[in-house]
């Protein structure tokens, strides 16, 4: 079971042990009913709704006498899906001495774990829908930063040195995700999309992060406070990670996502910002106190039941210890098997170059000099990368519509993402030069024969391993509708695919030739599509 979320939590409300209690038993008794599972009613310390799809389970402490830990609570959800998926959601809260002696008048604890029964069905980390309302109603705060449930709008000099102060507070272990503001020109459509992009990411990475605005008339202050490198651009999504020291930290470690990447899809700035911050918060140590506050409410539960939870987890922990050897192991082989990919990736292009400039001294070359697909770089960090490369520098030959690429980010987070970025890359560079070569120069023949025959140094590979120009026809008959898709304003069937890899979830992309507008169309880009195998 993989930890998606966590968030973790000081609160200076006395009462917070109790309000955390009532509002997660009420959610998981709202989860319950609204799919008409209600669990059944009472104080019992494990109610479960028929099957067994819906279970709470409730351990509390309350000794007014305890000097260290006065009250404490730990409450876990869970919720067992139809489609074989499972979620955990565990909450703990607590309080007492113990609390005060780490600054904190309680502490509050999220996690939410998940498993799958297909293994490649994407997970995606999410709060549960109570952390918002927690937020406020316990005042929450983790190393120097205040954890709101809106976006914080920092405003004139003044504000852009304050939100500079925070990101370089040593002390701050909670990521702050700083939006750019769009200046007055911008029109009413991008306001809309920027205001949705911030709504957005706010309640994704509740209790993960802090979301902060700053105006574009005080982007400039925000850099010259920050320091080259660290700045944000209009419009722009930059997330700054603890320990930001701009006298030696890499600016690279804070990413920053220019607007063009959420343009069209404002949600995709919170999915972006959830998938690069929850990862790293599943590692989080949670305060020496709740060791404390742990033995108090074991010590509650039923006799024996500490013993064989502390038995399982040993064996999770053994299991676990052999997943990372083997996954090391994995990642070993990925590495070398991407080291190779570059190195391939680098001979061609040089090759390109080299046939470049022969082309050039032979005055094969128009007047107008090399074109955008010439210019284009040779390399993509990974697949979203490369869907924005060929829609920057390939747009002359290729249509790449911003709906085409699906969950390009759940293929980024794997441990092949970078490898699969570089091949998507060269496919794309390769059927934008195939697209060429049928504009410009006459070409008739289709893209398996255009790579099997032209001796073009970005062909690609013309074998049934890399390459389809049809699907089988039982996968046509059974599932027409996963290969229709809409292409030049019309529904239609794409049969012709590259095949990036075999692994995994074994990224394709799908293309056409149109006729009408001259260029080859990309239909779709991500993961396997359903068929035989699948």
């Amino acid at each position: 079971m993989a930890t998606l979320y966590r968030s973790i939590w000081a609160s200076d409300d006395p009462d917070a042990v109790d309000v955390v209690d009532r509002a997660v038993v009420a959610w998981g008794e709202g989860v319950a009913a609204r799919h008409h599972r209600p669990l059944p009613s009472g104080d019992a310390r494990t109610r479960a709704s028929e099957q067994y799809r819906y279970v709470l389970r409730r351990d509390a402490h309350h000794d007014p006498d305890d000097t260290k830990i006065g009250k404490a609570v730990r409450v876990v959800f869970v919720e067992s899906n139809r489609d074989g998926s499972r979620w955990t959601t565990t909450v703990r809260a607590w309080s007492g001495g113990s609390c005060t002696g780490e600054g904190a008048k309680a502490w509050v604890w999220i996690d939410v774990e998940a498993d799958a029964r297909d293994v490649t069905e994407p997970l995606f980390a999410k709060p549960p829908a109570f952390v918002a309302d927690l937020l406020t109603t316990t005042a929450a705060a983790h190393g120097g930063v205040s954890l709101h449930p809106r976006a914080v709008h920092f405003q004139g000099d003044d504000g852009a040195e304050d939100l500079a102060g925070l990101l370089t507070l040593p002390e701050r272990d909670v990521p702050v995700v700083v939006f750019g503001g769009l200046g007055p020109g911008a029109d009413e459509d991008a306001l809309r999309v920027f205001d949705a992009a911030v709504q957005r990411t706010t309640r994704d990475v509740a209790g993960l992060a802090m979301v902060a605005v700053v105006d574009a008339a005080d982007l400039d202050a925000l850099g010259a406070a920050l320091g080259a490198g660290f700045e944000v651009h209009p419009g722009a999504m930059r997330l700054y990670l603890p320990a930001l020291d701009p006298a030696g930290d890499a600016t690279t470690r804070h990413l920053e996502f220019r607007a063009e990447r959420f343009r069209d899809r404002p949600a995709l700035a919170g999915r972006i910002a959830v998938n690069q911050l929850a990862p790293p918060s599943s590692v989080r140590r949670a305060p020496d106190s709740w060791d404390r506050a742990a033995q108090r409410l074991d010590e509650a539960t039923p006799g024996g039941m500490v013993e064989k939870v502390a038995r399982e987890a040993a064996r999770v922990t053994d299991l676990e210890s052999e997943l990372v050897a083997e996954r090391r192991i994995a990642e070993e082989v990925l590495e070398e098997f991407g080291d190779l990919q570059h190195e391939v990736t680098d001979l061609r292009d040089r090759l390109a170059a080299a046939s470049a400039e022969l082309a050039r001294l032979r005055g094969e070359r128009t007047g107008e000099g090399l074109e955008a697909i010439d210019l284009a770089p040779p390399h993509a960090r990974d697949c979203s990368d490369a869907a924005a490369l060929a829609r920057k520098h390939l747009a002359t030959y290729l249509e790449f519509p911003t709906e085409a690429g699906v969950d390009l980010e759940l293929l980024d987070r794997q441990a092949a993402g970078p490898a699969w970025g570089e091949q998507a890359w060269r496919a794309l560079r390769a059927l934008a030069f195939y697209s060429r070569a049928r504009t410009r120069d006459g070409y008739d023949g289709d893209f398996f024969q255009w790579c099997w025959n032209s001796r073009h140094p970005m062909a690609w590979p013309a074998n049934p391993r890399k390459l389809a120009m049809r699907e089988s026809k039982t996968v046509m008959d059974r599932w027409p509708e996963s290969r229709t898709f809409t292409v030049d304003g019309e529904e239609q069937a794409v049969q012709s695919h590259v095949k990036i890899s075999s692994a995994g979830m074994a990224p394709r992309i799908y293309f056409t030739w149109v006729e009408r507008t001259g260029k080859v169309h990309v239909a779709y880009f991500g993961r396997h599509l359903r068929n035989t195998r699948s």
